[in-house]
């Protein structure tokens, strides 16, 4: 009898380890929120010759694409996360994470080259 049980609890804890493993491999292959999502490495030097006016436009034009951007792949994370909870695997493919983490990263590069031009002191 000792032995049955020493093979059962065996079992159930291989079984626990098997279930985490797999819930983790769903759970990574689920789209993230826009705001987990880091932004991309962009120089201000792409920028450069720039006059205020245009970083300002072009920075407004950014900032409203990052929003709508980020509204998808928030869109894709919410249906990711009821998929999983439905049918044990999320659909979306990710959504737009690197539309999104370009576009934060344009965002910052517009800032700090009208930071380095001094646009903010008119």
């Amino acid at each position: 009898m000792g032995n049955f049980s020493t093979i059962n609890t065996l079992y159930l804890k291989m079984n626990h380890k098997y279930i985490i493993l797999v819930t983790m491999i769903i759970l990574s292959g689920c789209a993230k929120h826009a705001i987990d999502i880091s932004p991309a490495a962009i120089s201000t030097s792409r920028y450069s010759g720039w006059n205020c006016n245009k970083l300002s436009k072009e920075l407004s034009f950014v900032e409203g694409a990052v929003t709508r951007v980020s509204a998808e792949q928030d869109e894709a994370a919410d249906h990711d996360a009821l998929m999983v909870f439905l049918i044990g695997v999320p659909t979306s493919g990710g959504g737009v994470k690197g539309q999104v983490a370009d576009l934060k990263g344009q965002a910052i590069a517009l800032h700090g080259a009208q930071m380095e031009m001094d646009c903010f002191d008119h």
